[in-house]
């Protein structure tokens, strides 16, 4: 079978591989779609601090159940299923408290097992969800990371009529924003250094969407949220400069939700943090019902993945893929289409 792997930084090749054969609780799946995530970018310059090169990527994917493995009940070939990457221990301290994205011993597929950027490959049946007949292919490789959108807006604890800033018109902020909204959020401002993102971030329920580049980010927050400002803040971007925003324009006791990922350590005036009584919280993936919550609120109607999608391009096209979605312009959700007949 076809298998995408990224060899070394900006090296991405298509190798042969032997098709995979389920063991007991898994799942074969023939792979329809499978998108290049940020965290795939990381990998392809080398600079995700967990993973290591050579890997085959793809952790946001859909497909169809080819063979089931012994032990294996509701599922049968022919079904259309997305898989939650993340395999766990199940018997560490915050996989037996509901925390199993923060589990001890996580693996991820994609990143430190094999990924979805082939023809086939094999699945923990317990990590697999069926898929409406409502729910596109496209629509069921996003869902993933509309779960890390939800499970952010759950560790940010956003209420009901909460002000929200979203650092981060990326493909998280996004998903961020339309989870915000989706939990009663009031008003949400967003900001991105791209104008067709900000653009894309109105049409999707922002409130507010601003360059910080050209206009003074402190003012359009009170500008847009009052004298009180955000009462949330998420930080989608991972790098020095958001997260200095982040804190920077923050009232006293804010909370502030990392859910960027970073390349490397980055600076922070904790003196700030402590004198504000400042909240900073990381966000990991999802865990408890986000992936399932991401479903419902696709198969709703009550989010919009689509629009993020940019490009679509097939397997054997995968360094191309990762050359397009790495350029960022006129680039956000940029997807492999696998086997799809």
């Amino acid at each position: 079978m076809r298998q995408v792997e990224i060899h070394a930084p900006q090296d991405v090749r298509l190798i042969e591989a032997p098709r995979p054969s389920p063991g007991p609780g898994e799942l074969l799946i023939a792979v329809a779609r499978v998108g290049i995530c940020g965290s795939d970018l990381h990998a392809y310059h080398g600079q995700h601090p967990f993973i290591q090169l050579p890997v085959v990527p793809g952790h946001e994917f859909a497909g169809t159940v080819v063979e089931v493995g012994a032990h294996v009940q509701g599922f049968a070939p022919g079904q259309r299923v997305t898989v939650e990457p993340s395999l766990v221990c199940g018997t560490c301290y915050n996989c037996t408290h509901g925390r199993y994205n923060i589990c001890e011993r996580l693996r991820v597929i994609g990143c430190q097992t094999a990924g979805a950027m082939a023809d086939y490959l094999t699945v923990p049946a317990a990590k697999t969800l069926l898929l409406p007949d409502s729910v596109t292919w496209d629509q069921a490789a996003l869902l993933e990371p509309l779960a890390v959108g939800v499970h952010a807006v759950r560790v940010a604890q956003i209420r009901p009529g909460a002000n929200v800033l979203v650092l981060g018109a990326g493909t998280i902020g996004l998903m961020t924003l339309q989870a915000a909204k989706a939990v009663g959020a009031g008003r949400v401002m967003i900001s991105d250094l791209l104008q067709e993102r900000l653009d894309l971030a109105l049409e999707l329920g922002a409130d507010v969407a601003v360059n910080p580049t050209t206009t003074d980010l402190a003012a359009a927050v009170e500008e847009a949220f009052g004298p009180w400002r955000a009462d949330v803040i998420v930080e989608c971007v991972g790098v020095a400069a958001t997260v200095r925003d982040a804190l920077r324009v923050a009232r006293k006791g804010t909370r502030i939700v990392l859910a960027g990922v970073f390349a490397g350590e980055v600076p922070v005036s904790l003196g700030l943090v402590q004198d504000r009584e400042l909240e900073l919280a990381g966000t990991l993936m999802y865990a408890s019902d986000d992936f399932p919550t991401a479903l419902e609120l696709v198969r709703s109607g009550q989010v919009k993945v689509e629009p993020l999608i940019t490009h679509c391009l097939p397997l054997d096209q995968a360094a191309r893929a990762f050359a397009v979605a790495d350029s960022r312009a006129g680039a956000l959700k940029v997807l492999l289409e696998v086997n799809t007949k």
